[in-house]
């Protein structure tokens, strides 16, 4: 019986973050400072984190957790606010790969867990080289967020870094940030609730319409939460193609080749996302340890109405596939 597998989850490394409070290690642009039992990190002098969730550096926590929802394997990326995009090129490339080998360490201590990697995503030309490293290290692939360095990821400067994912069939986990949280989203918690569902959209509706994931085949681009609005405005941006087929490749071409996690909360949106996208490209996601993550992300799979060969293919069929 294929393991049960959840795709979706963040660390972030107590011991590098230790070592970095108390002087041990040193990077001249990231700033730990303790807070409470945890820590906030800030970058080149920037605003400084939310206090970093004990859930993402507690190895007990999170094994214990994994029994009690009998998810069987976790695959961990790191915590974007601590990924250091704002760090110079090179002090971000050594930090990427710094982190990189610290998620792998916590990954190291327990079969179950499988680690992503980080990449300098400010600087195209060292993320793809990191990217390759990754996956010559073993590593299945990284988590990346949906812009770094003023830049698009349809942007032709990133060219490299598709050329190197598709090149590796490396997995591109596909997260947000906070680039949508503009002042209309302070209120009523919509900053998680709405912002980054809107930042994941605009990013894929733009790798859409330059066609990315059509051209660079190899990349197995996985999408959180869903793939936020993606699957519900596809057949608008659609039309918007047959309008401009000069300027945009066809979306649906590029919509077939990607992957989206279960992270959607309701049995009737999980349906129309398998009738969307097909259940070999739903995988399940906690995004632990957030509270507004699904944190009995099996529920949601057994409450929807799906056939028990979609049913297993969401549980963990297709991510053994994609996460060896």
């Amino acid at each position: 019986m294929t393991a049960v597998i959840d795709v979706h989850a963040h660390a972030a490394p107590r011991a590098l973050l230790n070592d970095l409070a108390a002087g041990r290690e040193r990077f001249p642009g990231v700033e730990v400072r303790p807070h409470e039992a945890t820590y906030t990190v800030a970058f080149s002098g920037g605003t400084p984190t939310r206090p970093i969730a004990p859930g993402l550096i507690d190895l007990d926590r999170r094994l214990g957790w994994l029994d009690e929802q009998g998810v069987e394997r976790q695959v961990i990326g790191g915590w974007l606010d601590i990924f250091g995009y704002d760090l110079p090129a090179a002090e971000g490339a050594a930090w990427a790969e710094l982190l990189t080998s610290a998620v792998g360490e916590i990954a190291a201590a327990d079969e179950r867990l499988t680690a992503l990697g980080t990449v300098p995503l400010q600087d195209p030309e060292r993320a793809a080289a990191a990217l390759v490293a990754c996956r010559r290290a073993g590593l299945p692939g990284i988590m990346i967020a949906t812009r770094a360095g003023g830049r698009e990821l349809d942007d032709p400067a990133y060219t490299p870094f598709w050329e190197a994912a598709d090149d590796t069939g490396a997995v591109i986990f596909l997260h947000p940030g906070f680039a949508g949280a503009g002042a209309r989203y302070q209120d009523f918690g919509l900053v998680n609730g709405l912002a980054r569902l809107e930042d994941s959209t605009v990013t894929l509706a733009r790798l859409l319409y330059t066609g990315i994931p059509a051209r660079f085949p190899g990349a197995r681009i996985v999408v959180a939460h869903g793939g936020a609005a993606l699957p519900y405005v596809l057949g608008r941006l659609t039309r918007n193609h047959a309008l401009h087929p000069d300027t945009t490749a066809d979306p649906l071409e590029s919509f077939a080749r990607l992957y989206f996690d279960s992270v959607v909360f309701d049995p009737l949106t999980l349906e129309f996302l398998v009738a969307k996208a097909g259940a070999a490209r739903v995988l399940l996601g906690s995004d632990y340890p957030f509270p507004i993550g699904d944190l009995a992300p099996r529920e949601v799979v057994a409450a929807a109405d799906l056939k028990d060969e979609d049913r297993a293919a969401i549980l963990g069929r297709t991510a053994a596939e994609l996460f060896t």
